[in-house]
């Protein structure tokens, strides 16, 4: 297993960036999906071999999308919103295996996280509809508020979870292009 060549990584991204500068260079780029090697036989832009998870970032600047690239290599870039999207990214990955598998999803840490419901918002995942009284940000509100909550649902908030975590988010996670 090769570890990163940070001269590779960084070549490429000044090479397909507007900026010439390293710390400029990075803050061009946003991470817009990942896919699952289950055999490990990917290798990064940076020449970093085994990678199972494989990143696409892109540059709505110049158009230019770096693929694959692993997460080791993302943080590198040391941009918050990078590291941030890695991990959305993968949770959803995750979300959608255990969707896929018919394991129980409920609304926990094991499944869900503060920034990965303000992605399934930011992107769309709760339109409105008669029961949200036709604003999609109730669901989400509500979603945020039982996560951070320290008591028990009741039996009313219970039902209400379930129908969105399986007839709202499901779908959505089940067909997000952004998970390969």
């Amino acid at each position: 297993m090769s570890t990163h060549n940070f001269e590779t990584l960084r070549s490429a991204v000044l090479d397909a960036s507007v900026a010439r500068r390293w710390a400029q260079a990075v803050e061009e780029w946003q991470v817009v999906g990942v896919e699952e090697d289950p055999r490990g036989t990917g290798i990064c832009v940076c020449g970093k071999t085994n990678l199972v998870y494989l990143y696409t970032i892109h540059n709505e600047r110049t158009r230019e999308t770096l693929f694959p690239i692993g997460s080791s290599c993302v943080n590198l870039f040391e941009v918050e919103e990078l590291n941030v999207s890695v991990a959305v990214l993968r949770r959803l990955y995750d979300l959608r295996a255990s969707f896929s598998s018919g394991r129980p999803v409920i609304l926990t840490t094991e499944h869900f996280s503060r920034a990965v419901l303000a992605d399934l918002w930011q992107n769309g995942a709760f339109p409105p509809n008669e029961y949200n009284r036709s604003n999609g940000d109730n669901d989400y509100k509500f979603l945020l508020d039982m996560f951070n909550q320290r008591h028990d649902p009741t039996d009313k908030e219970r039902r209400k979870i379930w129908v969105l975590i399986n007839r709202v988010i499901k779908p959505f996670v089940m067909t997000d292009t952004r998970l390969g």
